[in-house]
């Protein structure tokens, strides 16, 4: 049975359409200490990694910069339109990769990372020349050769067709545009305009042949936006064609995120209507034919997505879903996240105390966790759960020696509800998440957490040092 064919009503949306966390890892960034810093991670990577080839690994790169704030926004970005301080950035970026290739050097370390996302922020500012020397040092830890995935995310206001080709010929192969609507009112509403003439150029057989892959990033939720323009969205989306799209929720969390505050309050969608949106842009994606990929992916048929899919090798982490080819990750850049082993850091926000760090000559560390083994386990669970919608107890006891059905005896017990409610299916060998439970799956996922289940906060204040955004 596919998801477009349940009836989901009302009254199930609103049983459990409780907040809780999107889980790429366990815990939950808003749980990580401050007590790590550079030594830590250095520590961590000599002791996963020193003296031997590593495991297949994902690179991220955080590029901060956009010349426009959109409101809605979640991450990290320095807003500015000056030059100069991209090419400033750059080479404080391109430092921070001699210092980790030093270090892998020093300690015998042989990277071995396949796949790479340029992410922001908004990496399409970069000039053709700034692109280029990014590409060449990224090089000094990637053999180009041997990669499997190199991405980009793009911001259609500031690129024209001649850049976007340039960028198959520095050996990028997936391009992501930032879409988010193609309604007038809700793009004037998060400060974010771009005419849907403008995005259809992106589309023509000259591009689409240079690239593995087009993505389109969404998002429901957003101030003025209804079922029925969102339909149209949807719609507009399964004409213009794109191989993977991405459905992400606006959360509104203006006391955190201050710039949230220039969206009105009474023009974001309520509750219901929200969720209502997301159920029926889910249903009319896979009517359109495109696979459902976990949470909030989707990919067309013969994509690598679809056939991990298939194959139940889904990876979820922080850059989203993955063909599962890797589950480490490097992240360099403000902000950015790394995890490996069981360890997870992010880097500093600030600019100024990121660029400090990198002069110091150190990894500009501002929190991390070391996963316990209880944590690596409801981990292992919640993520094989979120990605492929069910979960083999036979895998979990081979890898952790534990009896699944004793060491989950409480979370097995209060699956009831959502048995009786046909959201699960359960036996003494695995958990099915059913077409109608995959709308609450986040709901699964957090009976699972312990943190969760004992009261614990997922989603921080802002800290002192969460600089989220910096304006010039």
């Amino acid at each position: 049975m596919s998801y477009s064919s349940v009836k989901i009503d009302q009254k199930f949306v609103d049983k459990y359409n409780s907040g809780g966390p999107y889980y790429v890892c366990h815990p939950t960034v808003g749980q990580w200490s401050g007590g790590y810093a550079s030594q830590q991670f250095s520590e961590a990577l000599k002791s996963e990694f020193g003296g031997k080839t590593m495991r297949p690994m994902y690179l991220y790169a955080h590029f901060p910069f956009c010349p426009v704030l959109c409101y809605y926004c979640h991450c990290h970005v320095v807003i500015t339109k000056k030059q100069s301080r991209t090419q400033s950035f750059l080479n404080y970026l391109f430092k921070e990769i001699d210092t980790l290739c030093e270090f892998f050097d020093k300690n015998s370390i042989i990277p071995n990372i396949r796949e790479i996302h340029l992410g922001g922020g908004s990496p399409s500012v970069m000039n053709a020349e700034e692109m280029g020397q990014l590409v060449k040092n990224l090089g000094k830890l990637v053999d180009y050769k041997s990669l499997d995935e190199f991405s980009l995310e793009i911001d259609v206001r500031t690129v024209d067709v001649d850049r976007v080709l340039a960028y198959a010929d520095l050996g990028i192969d997936r391009i992501s545009f930032g879409i988010q609507d193609y309604d007038l009112k809700v793009q004037e509403a998060i400060n974010r305009v771009q005419p849907i003439e403008h995005i259809e150029k992106f589309l023509a057989p000259n591009i689409r042949d240079k690239f593995k892959s087009i993505n389109f990033d969404l998002i429901f939720g957003l101030p003025n936006q209804t079922r029925e323009s969102f339909k149209k969205t949807i719609e507009t989306t399964i004409r213009l064609s794109p191989d993977r799209i991405c459905l992400y929720h606006y959360n509104h969390t203006p006391g955190i995120y201050q710039h949230q505050k220039l969206i009105a309050d009474e023009d974001v969608p309520m509750e219901q209507d929200k969720s209502m949106i997301n159920v029926e842009a889910i249903q009319s994606l896979e009517e359109g034919g495109y696979v459902r990929i976990g949470l909030d992916h989707f990919a067309k048929q013969g994509d690598d997505l679809a056939k991990a899919v298939q194959d139940r090798n889904l990876h979820r982490s922080f850059i989203g879903y993955t063909a599962g080819r890797t589950h480490d990750l490097i992240g360099i850049g403000p902000s950015a996240i790394s995890g490996f082993g069981g360890h997870y850091f992010q880097s500093i926000y600030s600019l100024d105390k990121y660029q400090e760090a990198i002069d110091a000559g150190v990894f500009p560390i501002l929190r991390g966790t070391r996963q316990t083994k209880d944590q690596m386990i409801r981990e292992d669970v919640i993520l094989k759960i979120i990605s492929n919608f069910h979960l083999e107890f036979r895998e979990i006891e081979s890898r952790y020696s534990i009896e699944f059905n004793v060491y989950f005896c409480k979370e097995l017990a209060l699956l009831e509800g959502l048995i009786t409610d046909g959201a699960v299916e359960l036996t003494d060998r695995f958990l099915e998440v059913t077409p109608l439970g995959r709308f609450c799956v986040r709901y699964v996922c957090m009976i699972f957490d312990q943190a969760y289940q004992e009261g614990k906060k997922h989603v921080p204040t802002s800290r002192k040092d969460d600089v989220l955004v910096e304006v010039d």
